[in-house]
């Protein structure tokens, strides 16, 4: 966050700001958990403050605690409306909140099992759109459902242009997006479910299957979300089993992490590298052969230098990527340790670069492979159990 404003209000006091640097030097360094700390101490120092109402809000709308949100972010818009962080959060808090007749759910059973057709290079699974049947990998670095053009013609979804979409290695594409009337996966019905459609760039195959699209995060955080390697299923329940569900989590010795929202679909959570370097991760699960990412600075930090002369060429959304392989030692994820994660780093430039904080990287698919992975919506946390 620019510090500036907080050098130039001479009419706070240091008493009143200081929390308030300090929550933004927390948040530009992704420690969430900090940063919400300060900025709630800042805002009762100074009710008025700005900057501490603003990343307040920033905080609340990134855990998942949208009436929050709205309250300080409403208070902060009354002081300065025409701020651009503001409105950038604003726009955010709208991405989070359905429109009327979206994601009309009908679940008739507790819980669906879903299973898998492959699980790897990523998990697939079968569902129908508009009563036609369709596979889809499974990929919360994904913002929704997304289908393929070829997908979109023949089920005569229109599609309209929505802006640009950054991928993976920072490439970007147009994006383009629709709604189909209905979607089932595994005895539940959704009406009225807004889609996306895959950049013409990315394959529709992996490993000699042929998919239709992607389902990533958006229709995922409507329930309580299971992608369970090890049995092979994706398991939706609803998010009211979330209290019960957690606590035979805990029962059972799971890792329970908080995790945060970045809207509208970025997963993140903390995790640490070699035992030494700490730092806030994207929860992709969509790379295929890959367990972690790292930044470049994230891989000074982690003291691992990958062989550049081992370069080779990846895909992602907006095309070919050049990635480095390299392995990891040892990543933890709250109390699970995974050891020889491999990993790929991209040289040119920053993938993350586009956050207002500090993303270390992210954790994939060969990190989880083994694992039920729970996406815990209502208490904002990531379960592992191993």
């Amino acid at each position: 966050m620019n510090l500036a404003p907080w050098l130039l209000a001479g009419a706070l006091t240091a008493q009143a700001s200081a929390p308030a640097v300090s929550g933004d030097a927390a948040f530009a360094r992704g420690d969430f958990d900090a940063a919400f700390s300060a900025y709630t101490a800042a805002v009762a120092a100074d009710p008025g403050n700005f900057d501490a109402l603003l990343g307040l809000g920033t905080m609340d709308l990134y855990r998942g605690d949208l009436a929050a949100a709205q309250t300080y972010l409403g208070k902060a818009l009354q002081l300065n409306p025409a701020d651009d962080r503001l409105q950038r959060r604003m726009h955010a808090l709208q991405q989070l909140q359905d429109k009327p007749g979206d994601y009309e759910i009908t679940m008739p059973q507790r819980e669906a099992g879903i299973p898998f057709v492959a699980t790897d290079p990523l998990p697939m699974i079968r569902a129908a759109v508009n009563g036609h049947d369709a596979s889809f990998l499974l990929d919360t670095g994904a913002p929704g459902v997304e289908l393929s053009a070829a997908t979109a013609a023949r089920l005569h979804v229109p599609m309209h242009e929505a802006g640009e979409g950054v991928f993976a290695g920072g490439m970007k594409a147009q994006i383009f997006a629709g709604r189909v009337a209905s979607l089932q996966l595994g005895g539940i019905r959704i009406r009225g479910v807004p889609v996306g459609q895959l950049p013409s760039a990315m394959p529709t195959t992996l490993a000699g299957r042929s998919y239709d699209g992607v389902i990533g995060t958006s229709l995922l955080r409507r329930f309580l979300s299971t992608l369970d390697y090890r049995d092979g299923k994706l398991i939706l329940r609803p998010r009211t089993a979330s209290q019960s569900f957690e606590a035979a989590a805990r029962a059972q010795n799971a890792a329970i992490v908080p995790m945060w929202l970045v809207p509208d679909h970025f997963i993140f959570a903390r995790a640490t590298v070699n035992g030494t370097f700490d730092g806030l991760f994207s929860i992709d699960t969509g790379g295929a052969g890959v367990g972690i990412t790292l930044t470049k600075p994230a891989l000074a930090a982690a003291s691992i230098t990958p062989d550049e002369s081992k370069a080779s060429s990846g895909f992602g959304g907006g095309g070919a990527v050049s990635v480095v392989p390299f392995s990891a030692a040892t990543v933890t994820l709250g109390s699970l340790t995974r050891r020889n994660v491999p990993g790929v780093f991209t040289p040119a430039g920053d993938p993350y670069g586009r956050f207002p904080f500090a993303v270390a990287g992210a954790l994939s698919h060969e990190f989880f492979r083994n694992a039920a992975l729970t996406f815990d919506f209502t208490a904002m946390n990531l379960i592992v159990s191993s």
